[in-house]
């Protein structure tokens, strides 16, 4: 199966809950997830459906009550219900809850508070516990609302909403993309480890550095693999046996790199360790020789491989990959020429990227994102006086999001500030300046005549 359209086993996704909160879940055969107060249900039920298909998790006596380990809040027992595939017979069970007398405005609300719903939290709780499906629950709840019909249609939606985010037991399997992962960590506050980045920045960031299949690039990640996942999915659409042959050089300041968001990807790890190469900047200014490689490993040959042990060969194969990794370096540091490069670093700029732009290849982008304008403000003045940057500039993103709903299309009053700034600038490979000479001299190579001729013909002129 395709696992960019159909949903398959070991795979990351996204299931957007009822009440508008996403859940990142690995898809494990044989096994249950937990949806907390919306229910659980089995893997195997939902596998083989399309992305994007909206399911229901419903109970009625042939269900199997077997409850599933949980912590927190839900600690108590969540049985496992079966899984509904909603179809267009559903959505017109949805749409009938909408069909209510409704009043053009609220001068004859009068706010009792609870004491207008005449359904009781224990009745409601008894029904949730009769297995009745949330369309029931919610419809009942409208029933015996005393003043629902003297609501306007939009109090009423708005109303019908909170109450499906509550009792609601639909959820929607999503491909996680890198927009999706990138919106989840937005969603959890995690502001910090994406350096405040947003879905306009790194959307431009993409296009100011002209990512495409077949390329090679030097990056800086300090997203935690945020930055790689993005180029990853631009270089090869998320596919494992793409036949591209691009290749990504990610330097990194410590000991291991921090890729760990690569995780959620649905790239396989031999996909990533053929198109994704880790240096780390000490080994990238000052490559390993292959007189020093070879004075601490030498492959052996067959025959000699042959008669060693079980438990040096196991060393000398981790010495070989060692081996390999130290020839991969000197080839990315001494004879590949990058197609872009992009930093999201910390890292003081003004004198990292003059040494990384000299591995550029003329006429190519150079594209660096920070969350701070007077970083790039000081490498931009730093650039403008290098003849091997040109016309460096800074770009700022802010898209105001807009509510859609027919007949009420305005921008959203609220939004997420920040979102980085992004410095852009054009390598060049400056041409060398021609030789000043003095004009007698070029006279004397051209006419052939000597200096004390040229003086008298200066003489007469006068």
């Amino acid at each position: 199966m395709d696992p960019l359209t159909k949903i398959c086993a070991d795979q990351y996704v996204v299931m957007r809950l009822p009440s508008d909160n996403c859940k990142l879940v690995e898809l494990k055969v044989d096994s249950s997830v937990s949806l907390g107060k919306f229910g659980a249900f089995n893997v195997n039920d939902i596998l083989g459906y399309p992305l994007g298909t909206k399911f229901e998790i419903c109970y009625d006596e042939d269900t199997a009550a077997e409850p599933i380990p949980t912590s927190g809040k839900f600690k108590n027992k969540i049985p496992i219900g079966r899984i509904r595939v909603l179809d267009d017979s559903t959505l017109i069970e949805e749409e009938k809850l909408n069909n209510f007398d409704s009043s053009e405005n609220n001068q004859d609300l009068i706010n009792m508070g609870s004491d207008i719903q005449k359904l009781t939290s224990d009745e409601i709780e008894e029904l949730k516990k009769q297995s009745v499906s949330g369309n029931e629950i919610i419809s009942k709840i409208i029933e015996s609302h005393g003043n629902f019909h003297k609501k306007t249609v939009y109090s009423q939606e708005k109303y019908l909403k909170r109450k499906k985010q509550k009792f609601d037991k639909i959820f929607t399997v999503d491909y996680l993309s890198s927009s999706a992962l990138l919106q989840y960590l937005i969603d959890k506050s995690d502001i910090q480890r994406i350096m405040d980045m947003s879905q306009e920045s790194l959307g431009m960031l993409l296009n100011l550095a002209n990512v495409r299949s077949n390329g090679t690039y030097l990056c800086m990640d300090e997203t935690g693999g945020l930055l790689v996942y993005f180029l990853l999915e631009r270089m090869f659409g998320g596919l494992n046996d793409s036949t591209d042959t691009g290749k990504i050089v990610v330097l990194h300041e410590n000991e291991h790199p921090n890729l760990d968001l690569l995780k959620f990807s649905n790239y396989s790890e031999k996909f990533i360790n053929e198109h994704v190469i880790t240096v780390s900047l000490l080994e990238f200014f000052e490559p390993p020789t292959m007189e020093e490689v070879e004075q601490r490993f030498a492959p052996l040959k067959k025959e000699q491989l042959y008669e060693l042990k079980s438990g040096k060969k196991n060393t000398y194969y981790r010495k070989l990959k060692w081996y390999h990794n130290q020839l991969e370096i000197m080839k990315v540091t001494n004879e590949i020429e990058y197609d872009a490069l992009i930093v999201a670093s910390t890292l003081q700029l003004t004198s990292l990227i003059p040494k990384l732009g000299e591995k550029v290849h003329g006429s190519r982008p150079i594209v660096c994102y920070s969350q701070f304008k007077e970083t790039l403000l000081e490498l931009s003045h730093q650039l403008y006086s290098d003849l091997r940057f040109l016309a460096p500039t800074i770009f700022e993103t802010r898209c105001r999001p807009y509510q859609s709903i027919r007949g009420r299309l305005h921008p959203v009053m609220t939004m997420r500030g920040g979102g980085g700034y992004l410095m852009w600038c054009q390598r060049v490979l400056p041409a060398s300046e021609p030789e000043v000479t003095n004009n007698i001299e070029v006279r004397q190579e051209e006419e052939g005549e000597s200096s004390n001729d040229i003086t008298k013909k200066q003489k007469l002129t006068v």
